[in-house]
């Protein structure tokens, strides 16, 4: 039979037997939609959840340890230090591996003013976190491409100040130039590291006049010294420090009989640009010009204060982490408000400036680069605290790469760490109910084919004489299985076209609702679902298969029917 007359005799009996194939295609249409919709619900809890408070591709493990008392303990194992970091690193399927320290020493921090309008104070937890493992995602948050684009395409401006250039710019040679604050998170530069003995100063520096100062090196440049300076007045217990009385002005030498320790103000002369005075401790005015500790905030404490934080503290919401790059907040170094302080010539007032966001970060805390935190733990805990990590950074090559990785580093007497345990429930919660989602869409499709397959049988048998005739005339038994199959086809795309769109109709509906009803809870994301490119196809592919599996018991009896005998019959 010729495809033409094949199709036409299809639509014929489909407009004929209307009634019956709409209430076919129901179950169909029901099936399929919900298979759309949960791939899409499952990709999108993925994608737009998961990932978005646990890196991809990501591990932290430590140590193993045992529950002594109802606490974890580390018993018997050897010390996390660089060699068991590097053992980590040789794992099949990692890529890098990079220890991470946690602050063990007492600190504090206090900000805010610039949003809310008044300072908030805190007790501060520090992450200390390798610069190469968070580069990349500093870059990504900055947008960094986009905003050098942007950058090349204006004519440098002229300016005498910051204030002169417009957000995002700072005034270097009488010309703005776009501030890039991935760049400032470095574990060394303008910062001055205060000290008692080389014991406390790190890598290629040594305790010098106070403070942590490169080591001589043949053929190495020597970096220009930083510069004394002095305040205004002692910054007693700090909560009326402000930034204003941090800018300080340059000191020079003046003798025994200076105002300071034999130092003298240079009256007219402040720090560089970009720096700071930061006082030798609160009770001085003497300090060193130096910049600020470049921080690193979690994206998800934006998230919290834009649903929770801001309406009880009077504030206004956030629209984007870029209007928070480059804001500044004081932290006190061994200065708390619940554990014992340092002595008070040891305790350190700094600025911390905001230079990019990471979900590798603490959710409550902050992370500075490695070589600052161990450098204050030494300083404050001794330098056995420097000397060892808490956990290992492991990024692998991809996720299917993950269970090879977390046993290897178990074979080493290492466990995922509390944030990445969470990281495997929350994923395998998301497996578990995507698949018995998905194993639902999938009975609901089975009945849908066994009603196919009754609706076509009572349609053969209804069509008996015209199958007999068509027989009689010619037709071929391929050709009478074609129009049973032919016709279970056209049902089966309509039904897959329609549960596809039903689908995103459903899930469109269930992002508004979530957006008026949970618009004021932390971490909800813009929209449940994610739809792959194929989801479509797939709806339309499954759709076909389970109406043709069906049509097919009933397209054999209709191929059987002997011509004769029916016509007898009738």
């Amino acid at each position: 039979m010729k495809l033409r007359r094949l199709l036409g005799l299809i639509a014929s009996n489909l407009r004929q037997s209307r009634v019956r194939a709409l209430l076919a295609m129901i179950g169909i249409v029901v099936g399929t939609g919900l298979l759309v919709f949960f791939i899409g619900l499952g990709q999108g809890l993925r994608e737009r959840v998961l990932n978005r408070i646990f890196p991809v591709n990501q591990l932290e493990i430590e140590p193993r340890a045992v529950q002594v008392f109802g606490t974890e303990q580390h018993v018997g194992q050897e010390p996390l230090d660089d060699s068991r970091v590097a053992q980590v690193a040789r794992l099949p399927g990692v890529v890098r591996a990079f220890g991470k320290q946690k602050s063990s020493f007492p600190a504090r921090l206090w900000g805010g003013k610039e949003l809310i309008g008044y300072n908030l104070f805190t007790e501060a937890f520090f992450d200390g976190m390798p610069v190469a493992m968070l580069r990349s995602e500093l870059e990504e948050f900055e947008d960094l491409p986009a905003k050098l684009r942007k950058a090349a395409k204006h004519k440098p401006q002229r300016c005498d100040v910051d204030l002169d250039c417009a957000p995002g710019s700072t005034c270097r040679d009488g010309a703005c130039s776009t501030v890039v604050y991935a760049e400032q998170f470095v574990e060394s530069g303008a910062i001055v590291l205060p000290c008692a003995s080389d014991a406390e100063c790190l890598g290629a520096t040594t305790c010098q006049t106070g403070r942590c100062a490169p080591k001589a090196q043949a053929g190495v440049p020597a970096r220009e010294p930083p510069r004394r300076c002095m305040l205004p007045a002692p910054a007693g217990n700090g909560r009326e420090l402000d930034f204003a009385h941090e800018v300080g002005v340059l000191a020079h030498p003046c003798g025994e009989s200076g105002a300071v320790d034999g130092w003298c103000r240079t009256e007219g002369k402040s720090c560089p640009p970009q720096q700071y005075c930061a006082g030798d401790h609160p009770d001085t005015v003497l300090g060193w010009c130096e910049a600020p500790l470049p921080a690193v905030l979690n994206p998800l404490l934006l998230e919290v204060y834009n649903s929770d934080m801001a309406r009880s503290l009077g504030g206004v919401p956030i629209a984007s982490v870029a209007a928070l790059y480059g804001i500044r907040f004081h932290v006190a170094l061994g200065d708390s408000y619940f554990s014992q302080d340092a002595a008070r010539v040891r305790q350190q007032y700094k600025q911390a400036i905001l230079v990019g966001f990471s979900r590798k970060a603490p959710e409550l805390g902050v992370a500075l680069p490695l070589g600052l935190v161990r450098h204050f733990n030494a300083r404050y805990r001794g330098p056995e605290a420097a000397r060892t990590y808490d956990a290992v950074l492991v990024e692998t090559a991809d996720n299917e790469a993950i269970p090879q990785v977390v046993a290897g580093a178990e074979s080493l007497g290492f466990q995922l760490s509390r944030k990445s345990r969470a990281a495997r429930t929350f994923g395998t919660v998301v497996f578990v109910v995507s698949l018995a989602l998905l194993l639902l869409a999938g009975v609901v499709l089975l009945v849908a084919a066994t009603q196919i397959a009754q609706t076509f049988a009572m349609l053969v048998h209804e069509r008996r004489r015209e199958i007999a005739i068509l027989r009689a005339i010619g037709a071929a038994q391929r050709d009478v299985a074609v129009l049973v199959l032919g016709e279970a086809a056209v049902i089966g795309a309509v039904g897959g076209l329609l549960g596809a769109l039903l689908a995103r109709a459903a899930a469109l509906a269930v992002d508004l609702a979530a957006h008026a009803f949970l618009q004021h809870v932390p971490l909800v994301p813009e929209g449940f679902f994610v739809f792959p490119w194929w989801s479509e196809l797939l709806s339309v592919a499954v759709a076909l298969l389970f109406c043709t599996a069906g049509a097919l018991g009933p397209a054999r009896r209709a191929m059987r029917l002997d011509p004769a005998a029916v016509l007898a019959q009738s």
